[in-house]
């Protein structure tokens, strides 16, 4: 996919990261978006991670998900992302399950509809069903129909009726898997938000998870550190608040909101440049599609 020709420039576009690797010794990368699709590896990504390697670069993968960074680890590696083309990695949900494990002995509204969860592993809770009998929330909901959503709306006034706080494990808003577009917990939560509940989130772009990605890497000069992500609103603007370079990649989320009317496989820079100057969190560069 190109960016087509235009007046309206958008801000600098990278051919890859090699146009820039000299200038940063560390790099914080998104997973989802950035080395995948959620079904398999973006055509540039094996080998830009080679060449960071060879090259001495210390990189932290760093990812909303809410599951464990070993289940994310094994998943990358089935994918063909093995080990050893990446030093560190750290995700929402290992934050989050922290958080959790503070809180055991206590009632958990688990409002979740994934079959497998690792936010609750080896954690005691009183499991219960909805939130008249809750201590707080752990919000694990993905992908709900309008009907469902409507649903959740009572249960959410019952909720903050008592003033229970909600753990948000990934405050994404969307994801694409594939070709398809998924809501996420970010988006129920911040519905929750709306009605006045208190949600506790985890996960970028909220500083904890920098701070944590920083010492992984060992602290580096933050002139020296860029990161890469597809969201304007998680990983740029965490990047922003966080001091440090931050490179949209355009192969991710926003992709629908800035391809081209008459060509639909080229990046429209009028769009592109609409988007980014209608956002407080600017990139300092652009990339279209990971690759080196």
């Amino acid at each position: 996919m190109s960016i087509q020709n235009d007046s309206a420039a958008p801000p600098p576009l990278l051919q890859g990261l090699g146009d820039i690797a000299a200038k940063y010794d560390h790099f914080i990368l998104d997973i989802w978006g950035v080395l995948h699709n959620g079904i398999k590896p973006f055509p540039g990504t094996i080998a830009c991670l080679q060449n960071l390697k060879s090259q001495g670069k210390k990189i932290c993968l760093v990812s909303n998900t809410p599951d464990s960074s070993s289940v994310i680890a094994q998943r990358l590696a089935e994918m063909g992302i093995s080990r050893d083309l990446y030093d560190k990695i750290i995700t929402a949900g290992d934050s989050a399950h922290d958080d959790i494990k503070t809180r055991s002995g206590q009632k958990c509204w688990y409002a979740g509809n994934r079959t497998e969860t690792c936010l609750l592993d080896g954690i005691e809770l009183d499991l219960v069903d909805g939130p008249e009998d809750a201590d707080f929330i752990v919000n694990d909901l993905y992908a709900l129909s309008d009907e469902e959503k409507q649903a959740l709306i009572p249960l959410y006034e019952k909720a903050i009726a008592k003033n229970l706080p909600m753990i948000c494990g990934n405050p994404d808003l969307i994801v694409n898997v594939g070709d398809d577009v998924n809501e996420c917990p970010g988006t129920y939560a911040r519905l929750y938000e709306e009605m006045g509940g208190t949600v506790i989130y985890h996960g970028k772009p909220h500083k904890p998870i920098y701070d944590t990605a920083w010492e992984l890497l060992g602290k580096p000069d933050k002139s020296r550190l860029a990161a890469v992500g597809d969201s304007l609103h998680t990983d740029i603007q965490g990047a922003n608040g966080f001091g440090i370079t931050g490179i949209f990649n355009l192969a991710g989320i926003h992709r629908e909101e800035i391809l081209h009317d008459i060509n639909p496989d080229e990046i429209d820079p009028k769009k592109l440049k609409s988007m980014i100057d209608a956002q407080p969190h600017k990139p300092d560069m652009i990339l279209n599609g990971f690759r080196w």
